[in-house]
């Protein structure tokens, strides 16, 4: 079915690959968790130069964004005006994915363009209806909103073959396919890599090199597999004096991680610092530093920017910062691609607006759903301008 994009009004949840994770909740009826008891690292000593790497990283991702990267420009967008792009999120129900849909539209809007949404609702037949009712009903372009290809490659196809372009946003090509006018994918796994680094380097600082960490992963898909390799390897490589303890859990059984992590913190009683990889894990993981009598004790840092994160760093409730990204942001990056497709051309694909918080910046900040599915966390909105010079509109 489809409905009109609004700013959501349901706690958010994590970006990008917790979508994925959500999927796989969906598909399956059963999940394990598992944990890595074996700690690396804090043997050696952290350079001082390399905390102050870290401190200098930080520092340009603290403040408001007040300007953005000038976009390659784009020729004929002009005649896509009155055309129409479908959205599909996997499933509309995550905040997250609403907030795309939310930038979409102001994107579209400015184009002329309409913007329908088909919520796939976690269910891979529903996401093939949408995509296919799409093509029925005689859409020029579509999105989906992490769908993986292989979840529905049918149903993509399908639009290929009637030369419908889609833009496969958030996502990596698993399927050996490369970028085409007509099917392409807006792989944001280098934004993952960045809030990684961000996070750990919030840790490094904040610990003067000595950081002993606890980290939380995600085992639901490749790309959070990777997201904690990548985490524990820059610990690796720029902390010698942090140390590394890691306990994994999958979306199906995220109702374990109090547990998990309550027994992990007992028996590493010198832990200090507790690192979620995604928010979605971030309320749980507070559950079980309580039972485990370490509120006082550790710190929690998380990435995704999501709103209950933010409200405990408002409140001095355990987390002390969070890595966020701009959905609204994305959701205009997910539309330039799709109309340069409309036209013809490859997309083009880039990092995503982030921003750390902590105490000193989320006090001024309204911590509401509606603000949530705005860019007003991050800065300013000259982003829409460069968008919109850069495809010839006034």
């Amino acid at each position: 079915m489809t409905h009109q994009i609004r700013a959501s009004r349901t706690p958010t949840r994590p970006l990008v690959v917790g979508v994925i994770a959500l999927a796989i909740l969906a598909l399956s009826a059963c999940g394990s968790s598992s944990t890595n008891a074996g700690t690396s690292g804090g043997g050696g000593t952290t350079s001082s130069s390399a905390i102050s790497s870290a401190q200098a990283d930080l520092a340009k991702f603290t403040a408001e964004v007040s300007s953005y990267s000038a976009i390659k420009p784009v020729a004929g967008l002009s005649a896509l005006k009155g055309k129409t792009v479908w959205y599909v999120p996997l499933g509309s129900a995550v905040p997250i994915l609403n907030s795309f849909g939310v930038g979409m539209k102001g994107a579209l809007d400015k184009l002329g363009i309409t913007l329908h949404v088909c919520d796939g609702k976690f269910l891979p037949t529903t996401v093939a209806s949408c995509l296919n009712q799409a093509q029925t009903q005689g859409a020029d372009g579509v999105v989906t909103g992490y769908v993986d290809y292989k979840l529905v490659p049918t149903a993509f196809e399908n639009l290929v073959s009637h030369h419908i372009p889609v833009l496969v946003a958030g996502e990596a090509s698993d399927s050996g396919k490369a970028d085409s006018p007509g099917l392409a994918f807006d792989d944001t796994t280098p934004s993952i890599e960045d809030l990684q680094r961000l996070a750990a380097e919030s840790l490094i600082v904040d610990s003067k090199g000595k950081a002993k960490v606890l980290f939380v992963g995600v085992t639901d898909s490749p790309q959070t597999l990777a997201g904690a390799a990548y985490s524990k390897k820059f610990f690796a490589d720029n902390c010698p004096g942090c140390s590394f303890t890691e306990i994994d859990y999958n979306t199906a059984s995220l109702a374990k991680v109090p547990s998990q992590v309550s027994a992990a913190l007992i028996s590493h009683p010198d832990t200090k610092y507790v690192l979620v990889e995604l928010d979605a894990a971030a309320a749980s993981a507070v559950s079980g530093i309580q039972s485990a009598g370490f509120t006082n004790k550790v710190k929690l840092a998380s990435t995704n920017g999501g709103l209950d994160s933010m409200q405990r760093i408002k409140a001095s409730q355990v987390q002390f910062v969070d890595v966020g990204l701009s959905a609204t942001y994305l959701g205009w990056q997910f539309v330039d691609g799709v109309v340069r497709m409309m036209v013809g051309q490859l997309p083009v694909t880039g990092v995503g607006v982030m921003r750390v918080f902590d105490k000193s910046n989320v006090g001024d900040l309204s911590l509401t759903p509606e603000a949530y599915a705005s860019n007003d966390w991050y800065g300013s909105d000259a982003y829409e301008q460069a968008f919109m010079t850069a495809w010839g509109v006034s």
